[in-house]
């Protein structure tokens, strides 16, 4: 009977908010399904092309940790190395087992959004809330702009943002408890690094104020002081990879910084970036009356929520223009500048609006009113089903009945008809999509920094149009350039010389004197009359591999702790009875 009885509680905990939220997840992506239709955003060029290259890799074994060998008009740019390596690794296999872009759009959908609604129903229970007002909640952030950013935008803020309410529940823990795990803290942080680094940075300043404040009340200063050291230093640990990558490329290089945008501060949700706000409409009326009732009740209201509260009302401020991001930015500070949109406070905001409504549900009118309760938060639901629904819908009639399913706009080209680049979509070749669609972003080429002219233009003429002259391909993880010469002139190459980038010109090594470098770091040398055979691979500092080496000991270890406590308890669950016969008499 007592089997029976945890049997459904197991079920009712766990399965049950598992399989409805898969299901959930299939009616988010089903539109695209019965109409075969593709949404292409302002970002899915950049990361389908960083996809592609650990695809690639995976499928042939020439493996290249930092520059691109496949990607980029496989021009040798370092972009994964510097951008969540471990899951642009992940995100190739998804795209291997796919076989085509079309495959890829849904599968990935279908995985972001379930990551994110047993993410934040994980967080919404550890707050102690009802588990149908939790599953309710977590089904209807999957509708929210903070995770489908990445189906109308391909944002990847959306995998972060499935990805953080899990990792924020170490701060919850401490709220409650006073309790800091550890290896739950550490992991938190070092994942969301190697998912996207501007979330994790949003979910330390979401830290702060919880741990902050919980470590200026407690009583027991120096044990949380100590554990949180330690946390820090296994989180370093574990994204030693990305750290170091950024040593190592930035140490012998002037990088060029992500697109700076000079208007931030129209780019919040009140302003340009509204959708935020409206999609889907009820999570505005939520944030409203969250609002509303926040002033009105917060004498009532306990630590915890207060605290949930208060990061609500900071992200919101932070995420619109209520926060004075005009005069912030004509400060021209570098940590302004990484954050670009002002927008992408709204994704923790939302997290913690939905915690603090959750909890505010749970505790003063579920009691009073559950049917009423769960009935207005169904249909917050379907309406946010059915909006996020049309909006995929009128994206998939404009890409099936546009001449221009892909825009051929500012520093973005498109080549070939219409139909061409549709069948690209679908097609098992994916680099065909890839070479009808080009964008030239210049992020993290390395730059002279004295040169001012526009580094968008330049690597249009550099790359994308120098490219077409070469025949490239790889071999033992290493990218290889052949052209024929019918002179000994000086040729402009389509690739990138990092610092610590080797070049082999026709079985030479070539040095400094060797050839010059553009203001984006392609190198011009002097060619031999016939053929020509150039091989490019990156030789990191020594002590990269080692760093390497330990950071994936590191996770492969963490990963089997689970299992270590798992098996550790049932040995102790088997040798209680044992030891008790034992001391029983005979």
């Amino acid at each position: 009977m007592l089997r029976k009885t945890c049997s459904r509680a197991l079920a009712k905990e766990y399965l049950l908010p598992f399989v409805l939220i898969l299901l959930s997840s299939f009616l988010l992506v089903l539109p695209q399904i019965l109409t075969r239709g593709v949404i292409t955003g302002s970002d899915f060029l950049f990361h389908y092309n960083r996809f592609y290259e650990t695809a690639q890799q995976i499928k042939t074994g020439n493996f290249s940790y930092f520059i691109s060998l496949y990607g980029f008009h496989e021009s040798a740019r370092i972009i994964n190395a510097l951008y969540g390596p471990y899951f642009a690794y992940v995100q190739g296999f998804i795209l291997l087992l796919c076989k085509n872009w079309y495959t890829y759009q849904i599968v990935s959908r279908f995985l972001l959004s379930s990551i994110a609604g047993l993410s934040l129903y994980r967080l919404i229970r550890r707050a102690a809330v009802r588990p149908s007002l939790a599953f309710l909640t977590a089904l209807f952030y999957m509708t929210t702009f903070s995770v489908q950013y990445w189906t109308f935008r391909q944002g990847f803020s959306s995998w972060g943002a499935a990805f953080m309410p899990w990792c924020l529940i170490p701060a919850l823990d401490f709220i409650k408890e006073e309790k800091v795990d550890i290896f739950r803290l550490a992991v938190s942080v070092a994942l969301l690094l190697q998912v996207h680094v501007l979330s994790a940075f949003l979910l330390v300043v979401a830290y702060l104020p919880i741990y902050g404040y919980g470590f200026i009340m407690s009583k027991k200063k120096w044990p949380i002081l100590k554990k949180g050291l330690t946390a820090t230093l296994l989180g370093l640990l574990l994204s030693a990879n990305i750290w170091a990558g950024f040593l190592e490329v930035g140490s012998t290089n002037s990088l060029v910084e992500p697109f700076i945008n000079s208007k931030l501060y129209i780019m919040t949700v009140n302003q340009r970036s509204l959708y935020w706000l409206t999609s889907p409409l009820p999570l505005l009326l939520i944030l409203l009356y969250q609002l509303y009732f926040s002033f009105r009740h917060w004498r009532h209201y306990d630590r915890v929520l207060k605290l949930i509260s208060f990061s609500f009302f900071a992200f919101f401020i932070l995420s619109s223009s209520i926060f004075p991001w005009y005069k912030v930015s004509k400060l021209n500070l570098s940590l302004v500048n990484l954050i670009q949109f002002p927008f992408r406070f709204f994704v923790p905001a939302t997290i913690f609006l939905l915690l603090a409504f959750a909890m505010m549900l749970d505790r003063y009118f579920f009691n009073k009113w559950p049917k009423l309760v769960l009935a207005l938060l169904s249909v917050c639901l379907i309406w946010g089903l059915a909006q996020n629904s049309v909006s995929t819908l009128k994206k998939i009639v404009n890409y099936h009945t546009s001449e221009t399913p892909i825009l051929n706009q500012k520093h973005q080209f498109v080549y070939g008809n219409a139909e061409d680049v549709k069948r690209s979509f679908y097609l098992t070749d994916l680099n065909d999509l890839l070479m009808r669609a080009v964008k030239s972003t210049p992020d993290y080429l390395p730059t002279d920094k004295t040169n001012k002219e526009n580094k968008y233009l330049l690597y249009e003429r550099y790359i994308f149009e120098n490219s077409r002259f070469f025949a490239a391909s790889q071999h033992e993880n290493e990218l290889i350039l052949k052209w024929t010469a019918d002179n000994t002139d000086s040729i402009s190459l389509p690739i990138i010389k990092y610092g610590h980038t080797r070049l082999v010109l026709n079985g030479k090594e070539l040095t400094a004197d060797d050839y010059r470098l553009t203001a984006i770091g392609t190198p011009e040398i002097r060619q031999q009359k016939g053929v020509n055979s150039l091989q490019i691979s990156y030789q990191a500092a020594w002590w990269f591999k080692w760093v390497l080496i330990l950071n994936l000991s590191s996770w492969l270890l963490i990963s089997l702790w689970p299992l270590y406590c798992f098996l550790r308890q049932r040995l102790l669950d088997r040798k209680q009875p044992l030891e008790k016969a034992l001391k029983t008499p005979l």
